[in-house]
């Protein structure tokens, strides 16, 4: 019998995937009735064309020239996005045809290409946006999803008080290389002789979070977001569709229904009021705490003091560094209602929902572009 580690169950990338609780479904409730969302009808280009009033229209439009780093990371991205397609080979190349084995190479690969996480799911019809960002009908059909994860740079974040110049940097810090990430691999599975179409920021035809879930990434969160247990709210993600045979991963429980449903930090900390505090509800077939995408989106347009707004993303307990002693509360909370109840109120207690950001290590500029030109923030 063939070993070595495309055959065994031994652990890929740097986090202990394998020791998660896997379940059946999502731990939050999905119905049979998910329609799929307009690509046109995303918060942010709702704001774009006025639907949230023209201060937040006006602002919406230069958002991508406000802040000069920020610019500069889309200027690059939007290089990646006019990558072309490679064909598919003519022929399949020679290798296994294992579902097993080819999931754990391309998750390798995934490693390989400094992925923080990967996993793998069948490609819901649902995901999939009805229609892009111009209007054209989108119509694809691959069964299954390879989903890319990423960290925020944990010492910027940590500096950052979420509501400040880097919001929009540190999520682009993260796509950029996502975005090589996921065309290098959709790249090479179509060298391979199978379909293969890379989702990254800015050309996304599929919703990322039933993505999220369904690879076993992470459950929803109070703030509306997709949480994992080792990265918190602090990461990005792309995907990789294909008609690859692969095997699926099962989505994951560690407890974050019950610990949102007595947390509430995010809510309480949330600077637009866009978190709720109560109970989750019936949101097209989702289950959710759901967020008001107005506020939350009117109010980042509006920041006079920053790009995007991720005050929620800060505060939340679960963004911890991975070391041992946090590792220890998150093996208690994963396993009893009471270690989460005690892990909220020493958060509370060391008043962490309340830390601004980390002075000493910040490294950037508190910069803003008007009218073509760079003036210090105020």
């Amino acid at each position: 019998m063939p070993s070595g580690v495309l055959y065994e169950d031994r652990q890929l990338g740097p986090f202990p995937l394998q020791r998660l609780k896997r379940v059946d479904r999502p731990t939050n409730l999905i119905t049979g009735d998910v329609k799929r969302i307009d690509g046109r009808e995303t918060a942010f280009l709702r704001a774009a064309r006025g639907d949230y009033g023209e201060a937040v229209k006006r602002e919406s439009s230069r958002r991508s020239r406000k802040y000069p780093l920020y610019t500069a990371q889309r200027e690059v991205m939007y290089h990646l996005n006019t990558i072309k397609s490679n064909d598919v080979a003519p022929a399949r190349a020679p290798i296994p045809e294992d579902p097993k084995v080819l999931s754990r190479h391309i998750k390798r690969l995934g490693y390989f290409l400094k992925a923080d996480i990967m996993g793998i799911c069948r490609l819901p019809e649902s995901a999939v946006y009805s229609h892009d960002n111009q209007g054209n009908p989108i119509d694809i059909d691959y069964p299954w999803a390879i989903v890319i994860v990423m960290s925020k740079e944990r010492q910027t974040l940590n500096a950052s008080n979420g509501n400040d110049w880097m919001g929009s940097p540190l999520s682009f810090q993260a796509y950029q290389p996502l975005g090589i990430a996921a065309h290098t691999i959709a790249n090479y599975i179509r060298k391979l002789g199978y379909q293969a179409s890379a989702q990254t920021a800015g050309q996304y035809q599929v919703l990322m979070p039933p993505l999220l879930l369904w690879a076993g990434i992470g459950e929803v969160s109070r703030a509306g977001i997709i949480l994992n247990p080792f990265l918190g709210l602090g990461f990005k993600a792309s995907a990789v569709l294909t008609d690859m045979p692969l095997a699926a991963d099962k989505p994951i429980d560690f407890g974050l229904q019950d610990f949102c449903r007595q947390c509430q930090l995010c809510a309480q900390m949330c600077p637009s009021n866009a978190i709720p505090m109560g109970d989750k509800t019936m949101y097209n077939g989702y289950e959710t705490w759901k967020l008001d995408e107005r506020r939350c989106a009117s109010f980042s347009m509006l920041n006079k003091h920053g790009t995007m707004c991720g005050k929620c993303v800060h505060v939340c307990p679960w963004n911890r560094p991975y070391a041992w002693q946090h590792n220890l509360v998150r093996w208690g909370i994963e396993r009893s209602s009471l270690a989460r109840s005690l892990a909220i109120r020493a958060d509370r207690a060391l008043g962490r929902g309340k830390e601004g950001g980390n002075d000493d290590e910040k490294w950037w500029f508190d910069l803003e572009d008007v009218d073509g030109v760079i003036t210090i923030a105020h």
